[in-house]
């Protein structure tokens, strides 16, 4: 569901807003069978009526734009809208002066509205969701492993370790802890042939139990480099310098360049040094600075800076200060040799410029 409010600065106001909102209201539930939540009972429940009613106010909020939107069924099946609706029913259960066990819960779970505002979460989300098959395949094996090895160690060890091993169900709690590696010592099987079968269990368990952390890792690198793709791709077109050029060739142009960002004042570039990148101004603005000729020109988004040294391999021959926080794309020296190679006429044109810079 898009937020309901565009401006990027009011957006992140009312963000940080329903984020403290919602983490403080989740807090307050959760301590309620406290010794404090019972000794200003009367006080929590108060700041609960107000708290899950600003979260109120919000899903009526988001529901009226889904309905604009023509969008309310989606809304209301989303994941969003499911704890909004969640958060809601938390603030009709905290007139209930006593506290339930639905209310504790539904409080708990409202702490996931914080989700719709982490880009790490919907990352992770969508990983899942793409990922789903591999998952569930790892889970099927872990289970089967689990079944099996139970099932043997049952008909080992049921008469001489009757304990540990009197069903398969109390087998398969054995089998868990070994294959997590844990092994908490409790139950050990007794026999030879159940103790190495428990040695093997465990060595089998280290691969097994890591198997859906890497199909996630790996879920997470192959989403983290999409996005970064497009995101670089998207920006490359907004270059003017690089604004001609066909799709495709801005595709490999994407692949080469870095998001950077610098924050107010920082030093980007320092007269003197080697020169290993040059930098394509997206956002904000940049000083240039040289001291042999009291240099002291303002660059903003659509320049570039640092291509000098690239050009005629010296030192770079000034300072740039960030005026503002700056976002840029990095082109590094061995990339920036690969693309004049292959694209000779943009070194054409960033001479250009750089030459009518200097003159």
């Amino acid at each position: 569901m898009k937020p309901l409010i565009d401006t990027y600065k009011e957006f992140e106001i009312y963000k940080y807003i329903i984020i403290f909102t919602t983490a403080v209201a989740s807090i307050l539930i959760a301590c309620e069978d406290t010794s404090l939540g019972r000794e200003w009972h009367s006080y929590s429940i108060f700041f609960q009526h107000i708290l899950f009613g600003i979260l109120v106010i919000d899903n009526i909020m988001y529901i009226k734009k889904a309905v604009i939107d023509n969008k309310l069924k989606t809304y209301m099946l989303s994941f969003d809208g499911i704890i909004d609706l969640i958060a809601s029913i938390t603030f009709i259960l905290t007139f209930l002066d006593t506290s339930n066990d639905i209310k504790v819960t539904l409080g708990i779970i409202s702490f996931l509205k914080i989700a719709r505002f982490s880009d790490a979460l919907v990352i992770f989300k969508d990983v899942i969701v793409n990922e789903r098959k591999s998952l569930l395949a790892s889970l099927y094996l872990m289970l089967l492993l689990t079944f099996f090895l139970s099932t043997i160690l049952y008909f080992l060890e049921r008469d001489v370790n009757p304990k540990g091993f009197s069903s398969i169900i109390e087998a398969m709690s054995w089998s868990i802890a070994t294959l997590a590696t844990v092994g908490y010592g409790d139950v050990v099987p007794i026999t030879i042939i159940g103790k190495i079968l428990g040695s093997l269990a465990s060595l089998v368990g280290l691969g097994m139990f890591a198997l859906p952390a890497g199909i996630l890792v790996n879920g997470f690198a192959q989403e983290l480099a999409r996005i970064r793709y497009i995101t670089s791709w998207n920006l490359v077109a907004k270059v003017p310098i690089f604004a001609h050029l066909d799709k495709g060739t801005i595709s490999e142009i994407a692949r080469m360049l870095f998001i950077r960002r610098f924050s107010k004042d920082e030093v980007v570039i320092k007269e003197g040094d080697i020169g290993d990148s040059m930098y394509f101004i997206l956002d904000g603005e940049v000083e240039v600075t040289r001291e042999k000729d009291n240099l002291d020109i303002i660059l903003g988004a659509g320049d570039f800076i640092g291509e000098i040294a690239l050009i005629k391999h010296i030192q770079r021959t000034a300072t740039v200060i960030a005026k503002k926080r700056c976002e840029m794309l990095e082109l590094t020296t061995y990339d920036f040799k690969r693309l004049i190679l292959d694209k000779p006429h943009i070194l054409d044109k960033i001479k250009k410029v750089s030459e009518s810079r200097s003159d």
